[in-house]
């Protein structure tokens, strides 16, 4: 199951930037090409339980591969030094949002 959720979170990244191609090249959005305009599909994380959402491996891939799903990481995880290390990695500037402060200055 949780292969089943980082193919989605990877479905959902692809879409993001296809989205984000299209903005910087003045084109309109995707789905009014194919009549489907409308609000764009939650990120895949905010369905799932607080398991998945503890899992430090789990979400240590999802961080790999989207890096806004640092914003879904449970609390116990944030505090979590393996886990902010990989996040100031991937994205510093979502890390300083939703890591907590103590583990980051811990890791300077």
């Amino acid at each position: 199951m949780k292969d089943l959720v980082l193919l989605a979170i990877k479905d959902y990244k692809k879409d993001l930037d296809i989205r984000k191609l299209a903005r910087e090249k003045g084109v309109r959005d995707f789905r009014f090409w194919l009549g489907m305009a409308g609000p764009r599909d939650p990120h895949p994380l905010s369905e799932c339980t607080d398991a998945y959402l503890e899992d430090l491996k789990f979400m240590s891939k999802a961080v790999k591969i989207d890096p806004n799903s640092i914003k879904f990481a449970s609390k116990k995880l944030r505090q979590n030094k393996t886990f902010a290390k990989l996040c100031l990695k991937k994205d510093k500037k979502l890390a300083q949002k939703f890591i907590y402060k103590k583990i980051l200055d811990e890791l300077k």
